[in-house]
């Protein structure tokens, strides 16, 4: 197939990212401004690339899907490298996906419940386990170099093992979702997807993981939330969502002197603002 046949079906169906409601431009600049004067909040919006054909020619549909334009955010805010917080758990389980079907690493049955409690649960100590026996540092630069990802990376070296402490953009990460149907297997993708839309309200520390877009979004968004508190004197809470072939990315940056349930109050306001112009969901 001509390479420019393949874009064509790559792109087909997908639109603008706000196809279907506001305009990814409107939604963004309503979700900064419902978010208030706390502290900065990145925003990214795009669409789910759509997987033009099986088999041989997936490495050039997924190069083509790389150079494609993602969809929109809000400027230099988006790609400002900050804390991953719990994020860089979608990374760490779609590269270990990657390497068991590519048989390089064996999964067990209990690693697998690791990975699925990892997303669904935020769990920490599950994070961990799984970051020391994959090798965290590796899994973190294998999937920045597989979604062209430029401003993501493991924690600094000096802080080996604090796998919250990784970095990513607003922008990074909305890539990464979009991408993820097209780089990632299909079934792994979607496995993926399936445990994010399985998030429980609360995490396995017990935080209530239902602000931002979780639980402001109509129907049964995927999503992944972050906490953390504090490096360089800043709290961090994030949240991004797929809602059909619609991905939201919020990641929000506060003083340390802004308290969780002020922080939580603000990423929500943001949330409800991109509900709100989001229109019928996408399909899937």
């Amino acid at each position: 197939m001509p390479l420019a046949g393949l874009l064509v079906l790559l792109l087909a169906g997908a639109g603008p990212a706000g196809a279907g409601g506001a305009p990814p431009e409107h939604t963004i600049t309503s979700a900064v401004r419902a978010f208030g004067e706390e502290g900065s909040l990145a925003v990214a919006v795009a669409r789910q690339r759509v997987r033009a054909t099986e088999g041989s020619i997936r490495a050039i549909e997924a190069s083509t899907a790389r150079r494609a334009a993602y969809g929109s955010d809000n400027g230099p805010a988006a790609a400002r490298p900050l804390p991953t917080a719990s994020l860089v758990k979608l990374f760490m389980a779609e590269d270990i996906l990657t390497r068991a079907r590519a048989g390089s690493v064996v999964l067990s049955a209990g690693e697998r419940d690791l990975l699925r409690d990892m997303i669904r649960r935020s769990d920490d100590p599950a994070a961990s386990a799984l970051w020391v026996r994959f090798d965290g540092t590796r899994m973190v630069r294998a999937v920045a170099d597989r979604y062209d990802l430029s401003g993501t990376g493991p924690p600094p070296a000096e802080i080996p093992g604090q796998w919250g402490q990784a970095i990513t953009t607003a922008r990074d990460v909305a890539r990464f979702l979009a991408l993820l149907p097209v780089v990632a297997h299909p079934d792994d993708a979607e496995t993926l997807l399936r445990w994010m839309r399985e998030a429980t309200p609360a995490a396995a520390d017990g935080f209530d993981q239902r602000f931002g877009l979780f639980g402001t979004l109509p129907g049964e968004p995927a999503v992944k939330q972050g906490w953390m508190c504090c490096v360089d004197g800043q709290r961090h809470l994030h949240s991004v969502a797929v809602l059909g072939t619609r991905v939201v990315v919020l990641l929000s940056e506060v003083p340390r002197s802004v308290g969780y349930g002020t922080a939580r109050a603000a990423l929500t306001a943001a949330g409800a603002a991109v509900a709100a112009g989001t229109g019928s969901p996408g399909g899937r």
